[in-house]
């Protein structure tokens, strides 16, 4: 009686080497296969770049053995366009085996151009210009310190490359936004530019440096700041209790030094009138000052 289990490595073994001659066999064929490919590069005339975006990918027909098209480097490259015959303007784009190839062939052939068969392809000379950068930055110095000079970044501006008619609509670029407390001393913060809108489009050096200076504040106390009343109704005169109120300031102390009572304004918008006829304060000053203290909130609003 034969037991099933006799020989049963040897029997897998066979299977095994089956499987592996049957794989051989049939990656040696060739295979007509259809992929969808990105694509990686069009190649334009020297001085010349591409003014709008062409197709992202083809769905195309690739001819060669099973075994090459198993292989990956060829997918990840994408495809290759020829367009150097075109001059500068708008062309109705024709994708053909004999201007459309694999990035990386190695011996896997284009055979058949699926879809899309055309597409516009705008060319426009290639084109540089230097545009400023505005920084995005935030600044929130520590309790007891203020921002007193933020420098302009280095370098001011960046060039960018690309299609002229598109580097002519740039004239300025935006940095990344960062945001900063708890600041000290002083700081130089890397800021990267964001990239421009458009395709084709590259800028260099993609980032700028900005130097903060921080000092310590210094307090100063502003006395009797007349409270405006806005939106008050034309035929009503309409008086704030109180009248005027005191604002502590902090700044950099060379400059709150300076700083003249009539650059703060202490405001309450009439519209903003609650049931117990009050408004809140708003208190209005230049940018590198701060409030720290009011001597009143909200006012009570009264027709006179």
């Amino acid at each position: 009686m034969k037991f099933p289990l006799t020989n049963i490595w040897l029997r897998t073994a066979a299977v095994i080497m089956g499987l592996l001659l049957w794989f051989h066999v049939a990656t040696e064929k060739n295979y007509n296969y259809e992929v969808t490919l990105p694509v990686s590069e069009i190649i334009v005339k020297d001085n010349l770049a591409l003014a709008s975006e062409p197709p992202e990918s083809l769905t195309i027909i690739v001819s060669a053995t099973g075994k090459q098209l198993l292989r990956q480097s060829w997918r990840e490259s994408g495809l290759r366009i020829n367009a150097s015959q075109y001059t500068p303007g708008s062309h109705n784009f024709e994708l053909a085996t004999s201007n459309t190839v694999l990035a990386d062939p190695g011996v896997i052939s284009v055979g058949e151009i699926v879809m899309p068969r055309t597409f516009v392809l705008d060319i426009d000379h290639f084109d540089e210009a230097q545009v400023a950068v505005v920084p995005d930055l935030i600044i929130l110095p520590d309790e007891g310190f203020a921002v007193k000079t933020v420098q302009k970044p280095i370098p001011p501006n960046v060039t960018i490359y690309g299609a002229r008619s598109r580097v002519r609509e740039i004239t300025q670029l935006q940095s990344e936004q960062k945001e900063i407390s708890g600041v000290r001393n002083n700081i130089e913060v890397t800021l990267k530019v964001l990239d421009p809108a458009g395709y084709g489009l590259s800028i260099e050096p993609d980032t700028v440096t900005i130097n903060i200076e921080i000092v310590p504040v210094k307090t100063r106390l502003f006395e009797k700041i007349p409270i405006i009343v806005y939106n008050s109704p034309n035929d009503k005169r309409v008086k704030a209790t109180p009248a005027t109120i005191d604002i502590e300031m902090t700044g950099p102390p060379d400059e709150i030094n300076l700083l003249n009572r009539n650059a703060l304004v202490a405001s309450v918008n009439f519209d903003q009138l609650s049931t117990e006829d009050s408004a809140p304060i708003k208190i209005d000053c230049p940018s590198h000052f701060k409030v720290k203290r009011a001597s009143a909130q909200f006012v009570r609003l009264t027709e006179n």
